[in-house]
């Protein structure tokens, strides 16, 4: 295989059509702006003037914005002439960086804890792997699952060293330095908590989308080539007494609790679930539809969008749902918010 990366420096006013403003990354939403087919990567700040800057044009379809964790870049997927590539910013978002793998087409990616390093999904190719590690210093890509399998890409382990992924409905995990991939349970979207005691997945059961917990993960990573018993725990149903339909969630207060959304009574509305008491508390009552949450462990916040005005308008607020503000009042659809 031949690595195949590109520096591009593009000049603030030749991305911008609004320029001439500086953002602070940590008060700054990354967002994918949609209007009609397309879509394009937008940074907001309403504190600023002007609010917006559009990092890509409407020529493109470009998707999945994501801060690394440090906040000093972000990434996103552009679609052109039916192929998917990986594109690296700097925070400003006037330096970008293609990462791209023998023009193979990209799925998705997540942004490791330590923000070096990226994984990547690549579209399944016969006797290849799929997902491979990239390396921002190097430049390089190194192979993660096995090239007999299709793999989807989970999550990071908190610690920069595992990642959790699926191979159909069976969760793994594997050092992508190493060679160990261990079988952990059954089921999809598997989320490692910041605190690395857990992860969560879904299950689809009789047409409605559940959470489980495999609680301990990190003492299955600690036992790693390690003689143990053997056990027959697959992890728990967080729900287990109450019918849901889970459209979203994610992690919340360092791992401790769990945000979600649950879209069984018409509408969806955001819930918080302590982990540890299994306390649930409803976030919003709007009979709307809300969506595309995001925790920010920083300001304690949740954002989320709405659909109140028939547009995804962007809101925040605080963690037991209270101080609900709008950001944004858009008659354009955003989505996929980070922060």
């Amino acid at each position: 295989m031949v690595n195949k990366t590109i520096i591009i420096k593009i000049l603030c006013f030749v991305v911008f059509l609004f320029y001439g403003c500086s953002f602070n990354s940590n008060q700054t939403i990354l967002a994918e702006q949609n209007i009609g087919d397309y879509s394009r990567i937008v940074l907001i700040n309403t504190s600023s003037n002007p609010a917006f800057k559009f990092i890509t044009d409407l020529e493109s379809k470009s998707t999945s914005p994501e801060w690394a964790p440090n906040k000093e870049k972000f990434a996103f997927i552009t679609e052109r002439n039916n192929k998917k590539t990986l594109w690296i910013s700097n925070e400003e978002g006037t330096e970008l960086e293609i990462a791209n793998l023998s023009e193979r087409n990209i799925n998705r990616f997540e942004w490791a804890p330590n923000s070096k390093e990226i994984a990547i999904e690549f579209e399944p190719l016969k006797n290849e792997a799929n997902i491979f590690l990239y390396s921002l210093s190097l430049k390089s890509f190194l192979p993660i699952t096995r090239p007999d399998k299709d793999a989807y890409l989970g999550s990071w382990s908190p610690d920069s060293k595992w990642i959790v992924f699926n191979v159909e409905d069976s969760i793994y995990l594997s050092n992508p330095k190493g060679v160990n991939e261990i079988f952990i349970t059954k089921g999809n979207n598997p989320k490692w908590s910041p605190n690395g005691k857990y992860l969560i997945f879904s299950r689809n059961e009789k047409n409605s989308n559940s959470i489980w917990i495999y609680k301990d993960i990190d003492q299955v990573v600690d036992n790693t080539g390690k003689v143990v018993d053997k056990n027959d725990y697959f992890g728990e149903n967080i729900h287990e007494n109450e019918k849901v339909n889970i459209s979203e969630y994610t992690w919340a207060f360092g791992g401790n609790k769990i945000l979600y959304i649950n879209d069984m009574k018409e509408n969806k509305e955001i819930y918080m679930m302590d982990v540890k008491s299994k306390k649930i508390e409803r976030l919003t009552n709007n009979k709307v539809d809300e969506s595309n949450i995001v925790w920010s462990e920083r300001y304690k916040n949740i954002l989320f969008t709405s659909n109140a005005y028939n547009n995804s308008d962007i809101y925040k607020m605080k963690p037991n749902g209270s101080s609900q503000e709008i950001i944004l009042n858009s008659k354009d659809n955003f989505t996929l918010l980070d922060w």
